[in-house]
């Protein structure tokens, strides 16, 4: 047996393990053939010194040198280093002819371009910010991804709980193995829960106290629109948030997370809200936080390890949640998944499709708002009513009926943009004071105006009556004085007779005339107040016109305000 053949037939078992007994027996017992004395080639002269006296080297020195010698070979890149007695030395190839060291190197060089492509290549290594600056996704996740981080990695068999056993794969050296196929089976559910939970616009917490977990956590949340507790937990954050984080202020925000105006009085009043969703990295540290969660029905994930409680946590990813690289990658998925339920509720709500329901809190005061809203629209109504004056019964009937009746019904929508433009509510209330104030004045001079055209009617109409009194006193008269003539001239001539004739025709004719002028002088006065009338009625027209286009601007801005 040649002895160089030995590294590769016992390489393998060499360095892992101590060098077994039959390997030694073997190397104690070789013997190696004497082979003629190499020719010096003229070409190559090498000053060769004087033999001395031959070495002694005992048995157990041969086996370390042979070991040694394997070592290094296995261990030292000779394709680089070209330094030694075997590159300055002619061999003897199987030709039986005496190789140079050049041609030696020649033949090297095809053996390394032939067998260049052979054995393993490392096409990804390890960088330990990557898992910080582009964390993996959940697809990404393979069994050879997490065995590289460690996730499969346990604790001492003295210190496991009984309750992970159906997530151990196995025990070597004393620890703990944990199975890589349910490690993954339980990130890619969590994953699913962080994304459907985020989707649903829900509030996620990542937690991680201990040391080196910060940027983890941060980055975490960051990705998934989350919060982040890499501090100690304080102890009735949940079940006392109205005591502990009563300084914490809250916002209201739409389905494209803008927020929203006119929820000033719901902020001052509303409580500090509560997590949908808790993601705990090392859930010994922070069993108060997952006591608390329990209290309020609030789903956690956790890491939980050989030494873990796993009924502690709602959904349990089995892997080593002391190793930073572990939870690098645990970490880096589920805010991955986060990110992924963001961007498809982003994405629906671009197409107004809303994923989520408003909170009861909300419900209610939106409720509470809409009923004030619509209570002040009638009491305003009610004094533009009481101050426009000139509607009809059946207009009046129709604004009892309108404003009085039941309730308008009011949209979701409509309600939010009601709500979210109360604040113009004052200055609205104020232009309509305003435009009150000026039709009221408007009204009271075209009152006025209306009873000055009467009293001047009247007076025309009691003057015109006199005069028609007068004339027909006249009248009388004239007739009274006629039929004294004609009593104390009766035995007058003919010629006489034919003279007063004439003269009463004369003076009939001229009483006629008289009257005429009179009923002239009656139609011109009534003519006049008829137009007088219809001026009058068509100011009273126009105000109410001016009333109605106000009662429409009214309208939009009680909308508003709601």
């Amino acid at each position: 047996m040649i002895v160089r053949n030995a590294a590769v037939r016992h390489g393998r078992r060499t360095l892992p393990s101590p060098i077994s007994k039959a390997l030694l027996r073997q190397l104690s017992t070789e013997t190696t053939a004497q082979t003629p004395a190499q020719t010096q080639d003229s070409s190559w002269s090498v000053n060769q010194p004087a033999a001395g006296p031959p070495k002694i080297v005992s048995a157990s020195r041969k086996k370390q040198r042979v070991v040694q010698d394997t070592i290094l070979s296995l261990a030292t890149d000779s394709a680089h280093e070209h330094k030694g007695k075997a590159w300055t030395t002619s061999h003897q190839t199987a030709a039986a002819k005496a190789a140079t060291p050049a041609q030696q190197y020649a033949s090297f060089r095809r053996i390394q371009d032939a067998t260049r492509s052979l054995g393993s290549q490392v096409e990804r290594r390890y960088v330990p910010t990557e898992l910080i600056s582009n964390p993996p996704r959940p697809e990404d996740v393979t069994l050879e991804l997490l065995m590289a981080s460690q996730t499969h990695l346990g604790h001492s068999t003295s210190l496991w709980n009984p309750a992970n056993s159906r997530y151990i794969y196995g025990v070597r050296d004393g620890i703990h193995v944990i199975s890589l196929e349910t490690t993954a089976a339980h990130l890619r559910r969590a994953a699913r829960v962080v994304e459907e939970v985020a989707y649903g616009g829900g509030l996620i917490l990542f937690v991680g106290t201990r040391k080196g977990q910060m940027e983890i956590v941060t980055r975490a949340a960051e990705l998934a629109g989350a919060c982040h507790l890499f501090t100690k937990w304080t102890p009735g954050g949940i079940t006392n948030r109205d005591v502990i984080l009563a300084m914490h202020g809250t916002k209201v925000v739409d389905h494209q997370d803008k927020e929203l105006d006119g929820f000033d009085k719901y902020r001052g009043s509303a409580r500090p809200l509560l997590p949908d969703l808790v993601v705990c990295l090392n859930p010994l540290e922070n069993y108060t936080l997952l006591y608390e969660c329990g209290l309020k029905s609030i789903p956690t994930i956790g890491v939980i390890d050989t030494n873990a409680d796993p009924s502690w946590v709602t959904y349990t990813i089995p892997a080593n949640d002391d190793s930073l690289r572990s939870m690098g990658v645990v970490a880096g998925v589920l805010g991955r998944a986060g990110e992924a339920g963001q961007k498809r509720r982003l994405a629906d709500a671009a197409r107004n499709k809303i994923s989520w329901n408003n909170p009861e809190d909300i419900e209610r005061h939106m409720r509470k708002e809409t009923k004030l809203v619509i209570e002040e629209r009638k009491a305003v109504m009610g004094r533009v009513q009481q101050n426009v004056t000139g509607f009809s019964e059946d207009e009046q009937k129709l604004l009892r009926e309108k404003y009085d009746g039941q309730e308008v019904e009011v949209t979701e929508a409509e309600m939010v943009s009601m709500l979210g433009e109360t604040a113009v509510e004052s200055s609205t209330e104020s232009t309509t004071g305003h435009n009150l104030a000026s039709i009221e004045e408007q009204l009271l001079q075209a009152e006025v105006k209306a009873l000055d055209l009467e009293v001047e009617l009247n007076s025309s109409q009691s003057s015109v009556l006199a005069e028609a009194e007068a004339a027909s006193t006249e009248v009388e008269s004239a007739e009274a004085e006629v039929t004294g003539i004609e009593l104390t001239e009766a035995k007058s001539t003919e010629a006489e007779s034919i003279e007063v004739k004439s003269a009463e025709a004369e003076s009939s004719e001229a009483q006629s005339t008289g009257v005429e002028s009179i009923e002239a002088e009656l139609t011109e006065a009534e003519s006049a107040a008829s137009s007088k009338l219809e001026s009058i009625e068509s100011q009273l027209a126009g105000l109410k016109t001016e009333a109605l286009a106000i009662e429409a601007e009214l309208k939009p801005n009680s909308g508003k305000s709601e």
